[in-house]
């Protein structure tokens, strides 16, 4: 990952892309994070796609650091992952289901194609998510540079691998079409 840093670094100024609000006005390029957590990772879907390939193909981990990283930490029964009804816990979670989880640092849920592994990243003008299926080798990457992004992220999911698992209104990623 030669053009990803926890910093905005000069070299960046020649290939980057602008966030857009929900109306599409372009925001400001923020320049002057502090570094922290995947919140301040500056990247590239080049970059970004070797390293969900990397995870993927189980190329950049120890083999029980692989199992540990993807074994269930925390069981999720909260009614939505953010904002008033995060807090608010089902005994009979519409995730049952997918046994929805924490794993270390991604989200981890069962499916027919084995277990699923996400993480999404939110900011000003960009909306990301990325899931993999290990036991059949697929997943996918989207990026947006829209606060609309989720809006598409249900149908792409469905479209792009047969992905019905993902936790959407969990996630609150209410397909552009319906109303939140």
């Amino acid at each position: 990952m030669n053009t990803s840093a926890y910093t905005w670094e000069p070299r960046f100024e020649k290939n980057y892309c602008n966030g857009h609000d929900t109306n599409g006005k372009v925001y400001e390029k923020d320049k002057d994070n502090a570094p922290r957590s995947a919140s301040t990772l500056e990247t590239t879907p080049d970059d970004l796609s070797l390293f969900l390939e990397g995870v993927l193909q189980k190329k950049i981990l120890t083999p029980a650091s692989y199992k540990e990283m993807f074994t269930p930490q925390l069981r999720l029964r909260s009614k939505m992952q953010m904002e008033q009804l995060s807090w608010l816990d089902t005994t009979n979670s519409e995730n049952d289901n997918i046994q929805l989880s924490y794993g270390l640092g991604w989200g981890i849920l069962q499916t027919p194609y084995g277990f699923g592994a996400f993480k999404e990243g939110h900011g000003d003008g960009f909306q990301h998510y990325m899931i993999i299926f290990p036991e059949r080798q697929i997943g996918i990457l989207i990026l947006t540079n829209s606060d609309n992004g989720e809006g598409i992220f249900k149908e792409l999911l469905e479209v792009a691998i047969a992905d019905k698992f993902t936790p959407w209104r969990w996630q609150n990623y209410i397909p552009h079409d319906q109303k939140k």
